[in-house]
């Protein structure tokens, strides 16, 4: 809680700073996205390289831009107050991110502003405010648990790497979406109709006991007690047919 909030507040000091800070000269952005003038990092190092190729494949596969500057220290200003000049010199239409770390403070500024409507231009990839504050944060608290961060070199890398490493999921993760929701509602609707067809299946074979159930009942005439008249149940007798005529009769 207390990194994001530290990043937050960065982010928000970064906006309000590149309104009000007087015009300078400003370095041109370094073509590799990285920049180590002091040599903190050391000159050609395994380390610039390493950082310089993650800024680089960041930009080429998932078209944003992210630029890092170091330096051993700022005496006329600071970490946020250089990357907030430096975001809206080198990316005025966003589309990227302008970090500046401080080696002997350990000190880090980000230039992008809270703005929501952030003008892009078009083919540009942006990322979200509240997404920034999330990247920044878990990257700050990754590279705190690395080994040998006491080094500022160490440091230095494990916080661009970790940065890198966070926008790359969080590329990954928008350009999946679609994908992911289409086969979500396959889903919902395959065991929607797996769940109907099973009770239509119930329905039936309620039907069915319930069916058999009557057709295998026995039904039993009840006992009746017959009176007798004249001697004779009442009711009991034999009967007969008679025709009269040509001579013809029949008595049963």
């Amino acid at each position: 809680m207390i990194i994001a909030a530290v990043v937050l507040w960065s982010l928000a000091v970064a906006g309000v700073v590149s309104q009000s800070l007087p015009g300078e000269e400003l370095p041109t952005p370094p073509p590799a996205g990285f920049s180590d003038p002091g040599g903190v990092l050391g000159k050609g190092s395994d380390a610039e390289r390493r950082l310089a190729g993650m800024i680089n494949v960041l930009e080429r596969e998932r078209g944003y831009q992210l630029f890092v500057v170091i330096h051993r220290s700022l005496i006329s200003s600071n970490p946020n107050e250089m990357a907030a000049q430096l975001q809206q010199a080198w990316l005025p239409g966003g589309g990227g991110l302008v970090v500046v770390l401080e080696s002997d403070t350990r000190e880090l500024g980000f230039g992008r502003n809270l703005d929501a409507g952030e003008v892009m231009a078009a083919g540009e990839a942006g990322v979200p405010s509240y997404e920034l504050v999330k990247i920044i944060t878990k990257a700050l608290a990754d590279a705190a648990n690395k080994e040998g961060v006491e080094r500022p070199e160490v440091y230095i890398e494990a916080v661009v790497t970790e940065i890198c490493l966070e926008m790359e999921t969080y590329f990954a993760r928008k350009a999946a979406p679609a994908e992911s929701g289409s086969s979500l509602r396959l889903a919902l609707i395959t065991v929607g109709a797996l769940s109907l067809l099973a009770l239509c299946g119930m329905g039936l074979g309620w039907l069915i006991a319930r069916a058999d159930r009557r057709q295998s009942e026995t039904r039993v005439f009840p006992e009746t007690d017959v009176p007798e008249r004249l001697g004779a149940p009442y009711g009991g007798g034999c009967g007969g047919s008679g025709s009269f005529g040509l001579g013809r009769k029949e008595i049963g």
